[in-house]
């Protein structure tokens, strides 16, 4: 899949057609490692699947959060953290918060933030990307790298 002008491995968590997570990663070997580890920490069970037709589902949800600015709406699932997630999806396009705020808004702690978001199930739709520290850098867990994180916040406008 090609992804901001990067080219990528898509690999979905699915049960019954829905879609409970998915991960990308520059080799499929990587993101399926990546997605098992999502799939372990939200406790989630499915099918490991690769499609050209969920891949075009991803790519529509990308611009919908990424160029109009949508909030995505995860599915009804009690994920780990969702308060973490919760609150990322609710920072605005062309905007960021640091890793500290979204701990006092979610109302979980700061290291337990930072583990929930090397397991994103969404990633992009969960907008992680829109996280700095609190000296406004770019850091953290982004299992495609600084560079990918700084392509998309310029594409929504913020750096």
């Amino acid at each position: 899949m090609e992804l901001f002008g990067f080219k990528v491995n898509v690999v979905i968590l699915t049960k019954k057609d829905d879609i409970f997570a998915y991960a990308w990663h520059y080799s499929k070997e990587k993101a399926i490692h990546h997605l098992n580890k999502i799939a372990e920490y939200h406790g989630l069970k499915g099918k490991v699947k690769e499609s050209k037709e969920m891949e075009r589902w991803l790519k529509n949800k990308i611009e919908e959060v990424v160029i109009n600015g949508k909030k995505f709406e995860m599915p009804a699932f009690e994920y780990k953290n969702k308060n973490v997630y919760k609150a990322i999806i609710n920072i605005p396009k062309g905007k960021t918060s640091t890793y500290s705020e979204i701990s006092k808004t979610s109302g979980v702690k700061y290291q337990e933030v930072l583990i929930s978001l090397m397991r994103n199930p969404f990633q992009i739709l969960i907008p992680c990307h829109r996280l700095l520290t609190k000296k406004g850098t770019l850091m953290g867990f982004y299992p495609l790298g600084r560079e990918v994180k700084r392509k998309i916040l310029e594409i929504e406008g913020e750096r």
